[in-house]
Protein backbone atom coordinates (compact mmCIF):
# COMPACT_ATOMS: atom_id res chain seq x y z
CA UNK A 1 0.00 0.00 0.00
CA UNK A 2 2.91 2.11 0.39
CA UNK A 3 4.80 1.39 -3.08
CA UNK A 4 3.80 4.63 -4.59
CA UNK A 5 5.19 7.17 -1.46
CA UNK A 6 8.15 4.72 -1.96
CA UNK A 7 8.49 5.04 -5.28
CA UNK A 8 8.26 8.50 -5.46
CA UNK A 9 10.86 9.08 -2.53
CA UNK A 10 13.11 6.68 -4.62
CA UNK A 11 12.29 7.13 -8.01
CA UNK A 12 15.31 5.16 -9.25
CA UNK A 13 14.00 2.13 -7.69
CA UNK A 14 10.95 2.58 -9.78
CA UNK A 15 13.35 3.02 -13.01
CA UNK A 16 15.63 0.36 -12.06
CA UNK A 17 12.39 -2.60 -11.66
CA UNK A 18 10.83 -0.60 -15.25
CA UNK A 19 14.47 -1.75 -16.74
CA UNK A 20 13.95 -4.79 -15.65
CA UNK A 21 10.58 -5.89 -16.87
CA UNK A 22 11.23 -3.95 -20.16
CA UNK A 23 14.19 -6.50 -20.34
CA UNK A 24 12.41 -9.36 -19.22
CA UNK A 25 9.62 -8.59 -22.36
CA UNK A 26 12.93 -7.96 -24.43
CA UNK A 27 14.07 -11.48 -23.51
CA UNK A 28 10.56 -12.87 -24.46
CA UNK A 29 10.49 -11.28 -27.72
CA UNK A 30 14.05 -12.50 -28.67
CA UNK A 31 13.15 -16.11 -27.64
CA UNK A 32 9.81 -15.82 -29.44
CA UNK A 33 11.03 -14.41 -32.56
CA UNK A 34 14.29 -16.26 -32.69
CA UNK A 35 12.04 -19.67 -32.64
CA UNK A 36 10.50 -18.82 -35.67
CA UNK A 37 13.97 -18.34 -38.04
CA UNK A 38 14.95 -21.56 -39.19
CA UNK A 39 11.71 -22.26 -39.91
CA UNK A 40 10.69 -19.53 -42.17
CA UNK A 41 14.48 -20.12 -43.56
CA UNK A 42 12.99 -23.41 -44.77
CA UNK A 43 9.70 -22.34 -46.18
CA UNK A 44 11.88 -20.02 -48.39
CA UNK A 45 14.38 -22.20 -49.38
CA UNK A 46 12.29 -23.78 -52.08
CA UNK A 47 11.85 -20.45 -53.66
CA UNK A 48 15.16 -18.25 -52.81
CA UNK A 49 18.52 -19.43 -53.71
CA UNK A 50 20.93 -19.62 -50.48
CA UNK A 51 22.78 -16.73 -52.12
CA UNK A 52 19.55 -14.87 -51.93
CA UNK A 53 18.65 -15.58 -49.00
CA UNK A 54 22.20 -14.79 -47.53
CA UNK A 55 21.78 -10.94 -48.76
CA UNK A 56 18.69 -10.85 -47.43
CA UNK A 57 19.71 -11.84 -43.74
CA UNK A 58 23.27 -9.93 -43.89
CA UNK A 59 21.09 -6.63 -45.37
CA UNK A 60 18.61 -7.14 -42.67
CA UNK A 61 21.48 -6.92 -39.89
CA UNK A 62 23.26 -4.08 -41.17
CA UNK A 63 20.15 -2.49 -41.53
CA UNK A 64 19.26 -3.08 -37.66
CA UNK A 65 23.04 -2.13 -36.68
CA UNK A 66 22.62 1.11 -38.14
CA UNK A 67 19.26 2.16 -37.03
CA UNK A 68 20.86 1.20 -33.21
CA UNK A 69 24.38 1.57 -33.74
CA UNK A 70 24.78 4.89 -36.96
CA UNK A 71 26.35 4.35 -39.79
CA UNK A 72 29.22 7.47 -39.07
CA UNK A 73 29.85 6.47 -35.23
CA UNK A 74 30.23 2.72 -36.78
CA UNK A 75 32.68 3.78 -39.62
CA UNK A 76 34.51 6.25 -37.10
CA UNK A 77 35.28 3.50 -35.28
CA UNK A 78 36.33 1.07 -38.39
CA UNK A 79 38.82 4.05 -39.18
CA UNK A 80 40.72 3.37 -35.76
CA UNK A 81 40.81 -0.43 -35.79
CA UNK A 82 43.99 -1.74 -35.65
CA UNK A 83 45.91 -3.44 -38.53
CA UNK A 84 46.16 -6.53 -36.82
CA UNK A 85 42.75 -7.27 -36.84
CA UNK A 86 41.98 -6.89 -40.55
CA UNK A 87 42.63 -10.52 -41.63
CA UNK A 88 41.07 -11.82 -38.67
CA UNK A 89 37.76 -10.08 -39.07
CA UNK A 90 37.99 -10.85 -42.69
CA UNK A 91 38.59 -14.96 -41.76
CA UNK A 92 35.29 -14.43 -39.08
CA UNK A 93 33.45 -12.63 -41.58
CA UNK A 94 33.90 -15.52 -44.51
CA UNK A 95 33.43 -18.30 -42.20
CA UNK A 96 30.48 -16.69 -39.59
CA UNK A 97 28.64 -14.65 -42.52
CA UNK A 98 29.36 -16.31 -45.82
CA UNK A 99 30.54 -19.78 -45.76
CA UNK A 100 28.33 -21.15 -42.93
CA UNK A 101 25.08 -19.45 -43.57
CA UNK A 102 25.43 -20.47 -47.59
CA UNK A 103 25.83 -24.17 -46.10
CA UNK A 104 22.87 -23.86 -43.39
CA UNK A 105 20.41 -22.63 -46.03
CA UNK A 106 21.89 -25.41 -48.72
CA UNK A 107 21.26 -27.70 -46.38
CA UNK A 108 17.46 -26.92 -45.53
CA UNK A 109 16.74 -27.74 -48.78
CA UNK A 110 17.40 -30.87 -48.07
CA UNK A 111 16.68 -31.63 -44.63
CA UNK A 112 13.40 -30.95 -42.38
CA UNK A 113 13.59 -27.84 -40.35
CA UNK A 114 13.41 -29.37 -37.09
CA UNK A 115 16.62 -31.91 -38.18
CA UNK A 116 18.40 -28.16 -39.25
CA UNK A 117 17.44 -27.04 -36.06
CA UNK A 118 19.06 -29.71 -33.71
CA UNK A 119 21.82 -30.70 -35.84
CA UNK A 120 22.76 -26.66 -35.82
CA UNK A 121 23.52 -27.34 -31.95
CA UNK A 122 26.48 -29.44 -32.62
CA UNK A 123 28.61 -26.15 -32.72
CA UNK A 124 28.34 -26.65 -29.04
CA UNK A 125 30.68 -29.62 -29.54
CA UNK A 126 33.38 -28.03 -31.88
CA UNK A 127 33.62 -25.19 -29.71
CA UNK A 128 34.71 -27.23 -27.05
CA UNK A 129 37.32 -29.38 -29.53
CA UNK A 130 38.49 -26.52 -31.23
CA UNK A 131 38.98 -24.73 -27.47
CA UNK A 132 41.16 -27.43 -26.27
CA UNK A 133 42.98 -27.65 -29.79
CA UNK A 134 43.40 -24.29 -30.46
CA UNK A 135 42.85 -22.19 -27.65
CA UNK A 136 44.77 -24.35 -24.84
CA UNK A 137 41.69 -24.28 -22.84
CA UNK A 138 41.46 -26.69 -19.92
CA UNK A 139 38.15 -29.18 -20.39
CA UNK A 140 36.02 -29.32 -16.99
CA UNK A 141 33.48 -32.01 -15.99
CA UNK A 142 30.53 -29.80 -17.00
CA UNK A 143 32.24 -28.88 -20.53
CA UNK A 144 32.90 -32.80 -20.79
CA UNK A 145 29.64 -33.95 -19.84
CA UNK A 146 27.50 -30.91 -21.54
CA UNK A 147 29.70 -31.90 -24.81
CA UNK A 148 28.50 -35.25 -24.66
CA UNK A 149 24.93 -34.56 -23.88
CA UNK A 150 24.82 -32.88 -27.23
CA UNK A 151 26.43 -35.71 -28.71
CA UNK A 152 24.29 -37.88 -27.80
CA UNK A 153 21.37 -36.05 -28.50
CA UNK A 154 22.23 -35.31 -32.51
CA UNK A 155 23.13 -39.44 -32.12
CA UNK A 156 20.03 -39.94 -31.36
CA UNK A 157 18.64 -37.49 -34.35
CA UNK A 158 21.08 -39.63 -36.38
CA UNK A 159 19.56 -42.92 -35.70
CA UNK A 160 16.39 -42.25 -35.57
CA UNK A 161 15.85 -43.23 -32.20
CA UNK A 162 18.89 -46.11 -32.44
CA UNK A 163 16.53 -47.92 -34.66
CA UNK A 164 18.18 -47.05 -37.70
CA UNK A 165 21.60 -47.46 -38.58
CA UNK A 166 23.84 -44.71 -39.01
CA UNK A 167 22.25 -42.30 -42.23
CA UNK A 168 23.17 -38.85 -43.03
CA UNK A 169 21.59 -37.06 -45.41
CA UNK A 170 23.24 -34.48 -47.43
CA UNK A 171 21.23 -31.81 -45.96
CA UNK A 172 21.51 -32.90 -42.57
CA UNK A 173 25.26 -32.96 -43.47
CA UNK A 174 25.73 -29.34 -45.06
CA UNK A 175 24.00 -28.39 -41.66
CA UNK A 176 27.01 -30.40 -39.40
CA UNK A 177 29.33 -28.08 -41.67
CA UNK A 178 28.07 -25.29 -41.19
CA UNK A 179 28.29 -26.20 -36.97
CA UNK A 180 31.96 -26.52 -37.60
CA UNK A 181 32.40 -23.01 -39.40
CA UNK A 182 30.34 -21.05 -37.10
CA UNK A 183 32.50 -22.63 -34.37
CA UNK A 184 35.51 -21.74 -36.46
CA UNK A 185 34.30 -18.00 -36.44
CA UNK A 186 33.64 -18.11 -32.32
CA UNK A 187 36.69 -19.39 -31.54
CA UNK A 188 38.75 -16.96 -34.16
CA UNK A 189 36.74 -14.61 -32.48
CA UNK A 190 37.43 -15.04 -28.73
CA UNK A 191 41.66 -15.80 -29.56
CA UNK A 192 41.74 -12.45 -31.53
CA UNK A 193 38.87 -10.32 -31.39
CA UNK A 194 37.69 -10.48 -27.97
CA UNK A 195 38.42 -6.58 -27.99
CA UNK A 196 36.25 -5.65 -30.57
CA UNK A 197 33.09 -4.37 -29.46
CA UNK A 198 30.41 -6.81 -30.89
CA UNK A 199 28.35 -4.17 -33.00
CA UNK A 200 31.40 -3.04 -35.04
CA UNK A 201 31.95 -6.93 -35.39
CA UNK A 202 28.82 -7.83 -36.56
CA UNK A 203 29.26 -4.17 -38.83
CA UNK A 204 32.32 -5.69 -40.60
CA UNK A 205 31.06 -9.70 -41.29
CA UNK A 206 27.91 -8.23 -42.77
CA UNK A 207 29.95 -5.73 -44.85
CA UNK A 208 32.17 -8.85 -45.86
CA UNK A 209 28.96 -10.85 -46.74
CA UNK A 210 27.23 -8.17 -49.12
CA UNK A 211 30.91 -7.74 -50.92
CA UNK A 212 30.59 -11.60 -51.65
CA UNK A 213 27.15 -11.49 -52.77
CA UNK A 214 27.72 -8.42 -54.79
CA UNK A 215 31.01 -10.07 -56.57
CA UNK A 216 29.64 -13.31 -57.11
CA UNK A 217 25.91 -12.30 -58.18
CA UNK A 218 26.74 -11.17 -61.77
CA UNK A 219 28.13 -15.12 -62.38
CA UNK A 220 24.90 -16.55 -60.50
CA UNK A 221 22.08 -17.87 -63.48
CA UNK A 222 19.06 -16.27 -61.15
CA UNK A 223 19.87 -13.19 -60.34
CA UNK A 224 17.73 -11.84 -56.53
CA UNK A 225 15.87 -9.74 -58.69
CA UNK A 226 14.63 -12.79 -61.03
CA UNK A 227 13.76 -15.04 -58.17
CA UNK A 228 11.38 -12.11 -56.28
CA UNK A 229 10.03 -11.64 -59.60
CA UNK A 230 8.33 -15.11 -59.25
CA UNK A 231 8.17 -15.37 -56.03
CA UNK A 232 5.39 -17.28 -54.98
CA UNK A 233 2.36 -15.21 -53.03
CA UNK A 234 2.03 -17.55 -50.54
CA UNK A 235 5.58 -17.13 -48.99
CA UNK A 236 5.07 -13.17 -48.74
CA UNK A 237 4.02 -14.03 -45.05
CA UNK A 238 7.58 -16.33 -44.49
CA UNK A 239 10.05 -13.51 -46.22
CA UNK A 240 8.67 -11.06 -44.23
CA UNK A 241 8.42 -13.01 -40.70
CA UNK A 242 12.25 -13.85 -41.81
CA UNK A 243 12.65 -10.35 -42.75
CA UNK A 244 11.18 -8.39 -40.02
CA UNK A 245 10.39 -10.94 -36.82
CA UNK A 246 13.38 -13.08 -37.22
CA UNK A 247 16.57 -11.53 -38.03
CA UNK A 248 15.47 -7.41 -36.85
CA UNK A 249 12.69 -8.23 -34.15
CA UNK A 250 15.03 -11.11 -32.91
CA UNK A 251 18.57 -9.18 -32.67
CA UNK A 252 16.87 -5.73 -31.34
CA UNK A 253 15.04 -7.56 -28.38
CA UNK A 254 18.24 -9.37 -27.95
CA UNK A 255 20.02 -6.42 -27.41
CA UNK A 256 17.78 -4.14 -25.11
CA UNK A 257 17.53 -7.76 -22.92
CA UNK A 258 21.14 -8.06 -22.44
CA UNK A 259 21.31 -4.29 -21.54
CA UNK A 260 18.83 -4.69 -18.27
CA UNK A 261 19.15 -8.24 -17.13
CA UNK A 262 22.12 -10.27 -15.88
CA UNK A 263 24.30 -12.02 -18.68
CA UNK A 264 23.61 -15.60 -17.07
CA UNK A 265 20.00 -15.09 -17.22
CA UNK A 266 19.84 -14.51 -21.04
CA UNK A 267 22.59 -16.83 -21.54
CA UNK A 268 20.87 -19.44 -20.15
CA UNK A 269 16.68 -18.62 -21.05
CA UNK A 270 17.80 -18.91 -24.78
CA UNK A 271 18.21 -21.96 -24.78
CA UNK A 272 14.37 -22.42 -24.70
CA UNK A 273 14.77 -21.46 -28.07
CA UNK A 274 15.22 -24.71 -29.16
CA UNK A 275 11.81 -25.61 -28.01
CA UNK A 276 9.97 -23.17 -29.01
CA UNK A 277 11.47 -23.72 -33.25
CA UNK A 278 10.45 -27.39 -32.92
CA UNK A 279 6.85 -26.35 -31.84
CA UNK A 280 6.97 -23.26 -34.71
CA UNK A 281 7.89 -25.66 -37.22
CA UNK A 282 5.26 -28.10 -36.25
CA UNK A 283 2.64 -25.39 -36.33
CA UNK A 284 3.90 -23.27 -39.16
CA UNK A 285 4.90 -25.85 -41.60
CA UNK A 286 3.23 -29.19 -40.00
CA UNK A 287 6.78 -31.28 -39.49
CA UNK A 288 6.00 -34.01 -37.32
CA UNK A 289 7.28 -34.31 -34.12
CA UNK A 290 8.52 -37.57 -33.70
CA UNK A 291 9.86 -39.34 -30.02
CA UNK A 292 13.55 -39.54 -31.21
CA UNK A 293 13.16 -35.51 -31.85
CA UNK A 294 11.94 -34.95 -28.59
CA UNK A 295 15.11 -37.24 -26.87
CA UNK A 296 17.29 -35.53 -29.07
CA UNK A 297 16.26 -31.99 -28.38
CA UNK A 298 16.14 -32.49 -24.54
CA UNK A 299 19.68 -33.96 -24.09
CA UNK A 300 21.13 -30.78 -26.61
CA UNK A 301 19.09 -28.84 -24.59
CA UNK A 302 20.90 -30.22 -21.03
CA UNK A 303 24.09 -30.08 -22.64
CA UNK A 304 24.06 -26.49 -23.95
CA UNK A 305 22.75 -25.77 -20.15
CA UNK A 306 25.42 -27.32 -18.63
CA UNK A 307 28.54 -25.67 -20.75
CA UNK A 308 26.29 -22.48 -20.43
CA UNK A 309 26.31 -22.44 -17.10
CA UNK A 310 30.36 -23.09 -17.01
CA UNK A 311 31.35 -20.56 -19.44
CA UNK A 312 29.49 -17.76 -17.20
CA UNK A 313 31.73 -18.01 -14.41
CA UNK A 314 34.40 -16.43 -16.50
CA UNK A 315 35.04 -12.77 -17.55
CA UNK A 316 31.86 -11.24 -17.70
CA UNK A 317 32.78 -8.75 -20.42
CA UNK A 318 34.39 -11.25 -22.93
CA UNK A 319 31.23 -13.39 -22.17
CA UNK A 320 28.82 -10.80 -22.87
CA UNK A 321 31.02 -10.00 -26.40
CA UNK A 322 31.29 -13.46 -27.10
CA UNK A 323 27.42 -14.19 -26.40
CA UNK A 324 26.49 -11.06 -28.63
CA UNK A 325 28.90 -12.76 -31.48
CA UNK A 326 27.58 -16.00 -31.17
CA UNK A 327 23.61 -14.83 -31.10
CA UNK A 328 24.01 -13.16 -34.42
CA UNK A 329 25.47 -16.56 -35.51
CA UNK A 330 22.79 -18.74 -36.83
CA UNK A 331 20.56 -18.90 -39.59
Amino acid sequence: MYTNTLTAIFPWHREKTSSKALGWVALSVAIIAGSTSVTFAAALAGSLSPLSMLFISEALTMLFTVLSFGLFPIIKRMIRLRRKYILPILLVGLSNSVIAPLLAFTGLRMTGPINAELFIRAEDIFLVLLAVAVLGEKLKKQHILGALCVLLGVAVVTLRGFSETLTFSRGDAYILLAACFYACGGILYKKKLHTVEPELMIFCRTCTALSVFFLTAPFMHHTLVQELQHFPTELIVALLGYGFLARFVNLFSFYESIERLPIRTVSLLLNLGLVGSIGFAHVYLGAPILPFHLAGAGFILIGSVLMEIESITGHKMHFAAHLKHRHRSHV
